[in-house]
């Protein structure tokens, strides 16, 4: 338990620091005389870099251990962004360069991930998976809500680099705690013959619950990501007139029910099958996000609350119900696949947002969106294997 204490503090304390990221990183962009296209290029490329680094930390992982990939993936990040900070607090005028560290950083990200949800396993017992689970999702979110309005305001009297500086420091909090877990309880995944037996062609050929999550992950997020990119801030702006704080209160709304989700998710730790509990939970987010543009803002408030906590419980339960159900050696790369799937669609999300919107209008992308959210889940939840998680 110790070393599980230790990823989620370690974890938080990353999580605290991207949100100075997120705010330093279009300032630096515009300091630097760059505007909204040099900052899409800028946050492209981290995309691009978490996306194509996404399977390989998988591989990685599985290959030399979780704990191990993370650490040097904290290790890089650590190093990509105190060059960032450099670059900022020396007003470097060169936006490739701020690119191409970004990407760095991403690259790391993609690392990071799979290998992060492979790990723990590793620290806790079975029965503590779900638990375990729950309270990461927790603090992370805690960390995401209160990050990003305390980094905006220390980034209204500071510098872009002293963000910056701070997210690299959360980066060496992160490696150290990894390196206080030590091997503790850390498996050994090396063992080629046993790749090559149950590898993971051969577990994606056979499972109808991977075939199942790995569609469903990537069907919803055809249009998740694009509507709180994009369907998000125009529903605020324009339908509620709310400007960029009715965009704040939505996006807090929805944070903060992932938030209250993780208690709940941990209470239903003795639910008897979590793949049926989690698909009442996907069906009420996509009922509660159609109902977005319809409820006015004070109602939108609500259903993007409920929406969060559906979000989490959902989240939460399935990833409990892989790691129980993943062979241990293989666990990082189904992690990585299931990661890649969700990255993978946010390109395509924005471009689909962007033609729903144009046809239909806002409403029609929430609308859009709840409907395609029910019918995945509808049609993933007919597979007994995912029922019965």
């Amino acid at each position: 338990m110790r070393g599980f204490r230790l990823l989620v503090l370690g974890q938080a304390a990353s999580e605290f620091g991207n949100a100075f990221q997120a705010v330093a990183l279009p300032m630096l962009v515009y300091s630097l005389g760059g505007g909204t296209g040099q900052l899409s290029a800028v946050v492209s490329a981290f995309g691009i870099g978490r996306l194509a680094a996404a399977p390989l930390g998988g591989i990685c992982a599985d290959r030399w251990g979780a704990r191990r990939v993370m650490l040097a993936a904290d290790l890089g990040r650590l190093a990509a962004t105190a060059a960032l900070a450099v670059a900022a607090l020396r007003h470097l005028d060169d936006l490739l360069l701020i690119g191409t560290l970004t990407c760095l950083v991403g690259l790391g990200a993609g690392l990071f991930l799979p290998a992060s949800w492979a790990v723990v396993p590793d620290l806790l017992p079975a029965d503590d998976l779900q638990a375990g689970n729950a309270l990461s999702s927790t603090v992370n979110h805690t960390a995401g809500l209160l990050g990003p309005p305390l980094a905006g305001a220390v980034l209204l009297w500071l510098d872009p680099g002293t963000g910056l500086v701070v997210d690299a420091a959360t980066f060496a909090v992160s490696a150290l705690t990894l390196l206080l877990i030590g091997r503790t309880g850390e498996r050994t995944r090396e063992d080629p013959g046993a790749d090559r037996a149950t590898g993971f062609l051969a577990l994606l050929r056979g499972s109808r619950m991977l075939r199942g999550l790995l569609a469903v992950t990537v069907v919803t997020n055809l249009t998740v990501g694009g509507m709180t990119r994009i369907g998000l801030p125009a529903l605020a702006t324009g339908d509620f007139a709310a400007g960029a704080v009715g965009f704040g209160a939505l996006l807090a709304a929805f944070t903060g029910g992932c938030l209250l989700g993780g208690p709940i998710a941990a209470a239903l730790d003795g639910v008897r099958h979590r793949g049926r509990t989690a698909g009442l939970a996907a069906l009420l987010m996509g009922l509660a996000v159609a109902l977005v543009p319809f409820a006015g803002l004070p109602g939108a408030l609500v259903a993007l609350l409920v929406a969060g906590v559906a979000c989490t419980v959902n989240n939460v339960l399935l990833i409990t119900g892989v790691q129980h159900r993943t062979p241990p050696a293989l666990l990082a790369r189904v992690m990585a696949a299931l990661t890649f799937c969700a990255l993978c669609a946010f390109p395509l999300s924005a471009l689909a947002v962007g033609a729903v919107v144009t046809a239909f209008g806002t409403p029609g992308v929430f609308v859009v969106t709840g409907l395609t959210m029910l019918a995945a889940t509808g049609i993933t939840f007919t597979v007994r294997e995912v029922r019965e998680m």
